[in-house]
């Protein structure tokens, strides 16, 4: 969840957003077969895609954290099992596990590296594709350091918006992305975008529930400033910026969750600063995730 200079991935999508499916098939294959990406022809005809989705289908899978690979043998997460095993929401259709998926996605520096900068890092709310390339690059080279092919980061910005804000009228490729149904990125026309932070009053509370009980797993975390949810502190994600939320609409999130699940968090000012505390039950991410489905009925 925190950006580590030294693990950071472009460009392993192959061009490809994820796709409706993709998840909930490549998670099921794996679990049948832990080695099925290693025999590419195979997976090819197991999953029924060309292979370089194949090779998109095995990125995405990590980066939404419901997969690991060790040595090239797949094995699912025990947070894959909580959003997509049986008797959770193997379809997405609760849009609850959408706005999930894209926190662990967005959050996730080491595999989706572009993602999370773009949501963690990248402020401008309106622009064009050059710009985020414009900035991608020098987030590179003066942050991290390092150098990536111009080429690479065309790719990973063509997707990230392929991703999140598709376009009407083209090819499947930009119709088929579910992250798209968020409305975290929109097309102005003209090759111009928006991403805009606003209360988002149908938000889902179970999201920033589950992000800040991530938060709070990350080792000395003691309690989270306002801010720091809202702008991200020290090279981590932040809800408030990764789901897009203005001041307003993260207090007001931030209350409905509170209101919720009352035991988990207390809300407390400390030396004049707005901070959240584990509650007297506090919930780890997975029974965030099987409580929410029990509930639900998925």
């Amino acid at each position: 969840m925190k950006l580590n200079r030294e693990k950071t991935t472009f460009g392993r999508h192959e061009t490809f957003p994820l796709r409706y499916g993709w998840l909930t098939k490549g998670f099921e294959a794996v679990k049948a077969e832990p080695d099925l990406f290693n025999k590419p022809e195979h997976a090819m005809v197991k999953l029924g895609v060309g292979r370089n989705m194949v090779n998109a289908i095995q990125y995405w899978l990590q980066a939404a954290r419901v997969v690991e690979f060790d040595m090239g043998e797949a094995r699912a997460t025990e947070l894959g099992e909580a959003l997509l095993g049986e008797g959770r929401d193997r379809y997405l259709e609760d849009e609850a596990t959408l706005w999930i998926v894209h926190w662990l996605i967005a959050s996730n520096a080491e595999v989706a590296t572009g993602i999370y900068w773009f949501f963690n890092r990248f402020a401008t709310q309106t622009f064009h594709d050059r710009e985020v390339i414009r900035s991608l690059v020098d987030f590179i080279e003066q942050e991290l350091q390092i150098r990536r092919s111009l080429s690479t980061l065309k790719s990973d910005v063509s997707t990230l918006l392929r991703l999140y804000a598709p376009e009407t009228g083209r090819s499947d490729d930009h119709l088929d992305s579910p992250l798209a149904l968020l409305h975290l990125i929109e097309t102005k026309g003209g090759g111009e975008y928006q991403s805009t932070r606003m209360v988002r009053p149908f938000l889902p509370p179970i999201a920033l529930h589950f992000a800040l009980s991530q938060r709070f797993e990350e080792p000395q975390i003691v309690a989270l400033p306002i801010r720091a949810l809202l702008y991200g502190d020290d090279f981590r994600a932040a809800p408030g910026a990764v789901f897009r939320l203005s001041e307003d609409g993260l207090m007001t999130l931030l209350l409905k969750v509170l209101d919720y699940y009352p035991e988990s968090y207390e809300l407390r000012e400390t030396a004049g600063i707005n901070q959240i505390y584990l509650g007297k039950k506090p919930q780890r991410p997975l029974e965030v995730l099987y409580n929410h489905y029990a509930k639900r009925g998925v």
